[in-house]
């Protein structure tokens, strides 16, 4: 079989669980980064992301980096951009979508970006994906010539508990449960592979809506939330997935409008319809920015137990340093 003549294999998907330990199973840190499938042949090598499409130009460093790796072979791993020794989703955040030369050149010198390998899909002319997973990491390891900006990832085995708590001491935003016995499956999401993601649960105010588009124009596309500190309530991100019909139909019926925003600090959203901030709603978040926001907030159910006035910054965290005294 040629490598010039394959297409990149679409990625195998994860689902979502909780924390767990099984001879069986090894464990890898979940890095905060984009997905790419890298086939390299003849000296070159291309970068593809999980829709498959080349993103080579946005990462020159990485397409150099990985030209010299190995010999016609399929790897699966993460680009992320590292930053204190930590993935940073920030810096990262920089290097994507990015379409001219120069800023990509920059860039490169400035935020240099990291291949962390997890997976050998093809090797020595042929294909790896039925082979077992601790097959695969072993050539792996024995094919892959690692450097500055191209490294396999490190894994243990059995005791998944330990070691995501240990991940999550070491800022890693989690980790990934993998079957040793299993095979490579292309596009599919499989038991096989198990996110585990850490996350929090914040009980938040509504203080506005964006309105819905498609489906969701006879409700709303998402919530405005804020929690209060020293009697003022601040905002602190939107929330658009996680909600049942019926709860889109009974939150929008319950939203009172309102002609000002409730919010210290508004955002500055397009057709931001604002209400009164009487309902308290649950949602989980990965984490708090340092400009106290939620990333990949979900909503998780309606606490009418609970007043607004009791939802306060201080569930945040640490990030009320940022908040400006009165």
């Amino acid at each position: 079989m040629s490598l010039n003549s394959l297409s990149p294999p679409k990625p195998m998907l994860a689902v979502s669980g909780q924390p767990f330990d099984s001879p069986d199973w090894i464990f890898e840190p979940k890095i905060d980064g984009t997905r790419c499938i890298a086939l390299i042949s003849s000296g070159t090598a291309r970068l593809y992301n999980r829709r498959g499409l080349d993103i080579t130009y946005r990462y020159p460093e990485l397409e150099q980096a990985l030209a010299g790796s190995c010999t016609g072979c399929i790897l699966d791993g993460e680009i992320t951009v590292f930053a204190e020794g930590k993935p940073s989703f920030h810096s990262l955040a920089q290097r994507d979508h990015q379409s001219e030369k120069l800023r990509i050149d920059y860039l490169s010198r400035a935020l240099p970006a990291s291949y962390v390998v997890f997976d050998m899909l093809f090797a020595g002319g042929s294909s790896l994906l039925d082979l077992p997973l601790c097959e695969r990491k072993q050539i792996l390891s024995q094919q892959l010539q690692e450097s500055e900006g191209v490294s396999i990832i490190d894994f243990f085995p059995a005791r998944g508990k330990d070691y995501f708590s240990a991940a999550l001491k070491m800022g890693i935003e989690g980790a990934m449960a993998k079957r040793q016995a299993s095979p490579y499956q292309p596009g599919k999401r499989s038991q096989d592979w198990i996110k585990i993601k850490k996350s929090f649960k914040l009980d938040l105010v509504v203080g506005g809506y964006i309105p819905g588009k498609g489906e969701r124009s006879p409700y709303f596309g998402g919530l405005l939330l804020g929690a209060y500190e020293r009697g003022l309530l601040y905002f602190v991100g939107r929330v658009g997935s996680g909600f049942t019909e019926a709860e889109l139909v009974e939150i929008t019926g319950s939203l009172v409008q309102r002609d000002s925003p409730p919010f210290t600090n508004p955002p500055a959203t397009p057709e931001v319809r604002w209400t009164e901030p009487l309902m308290v709603v649950q949602v989980s978040a990965l984490e708090v920015t340092e400009d106290n926001h939620l990333r990949a907030p979900v909503f998780l159910r309606r606490r009418e137990d609970k007043e607004p006035e009791e939802c306060e910054m201080e569930q945040l965290g640490l990030n009320q340093r940022s908040i400006p005294s009165h």
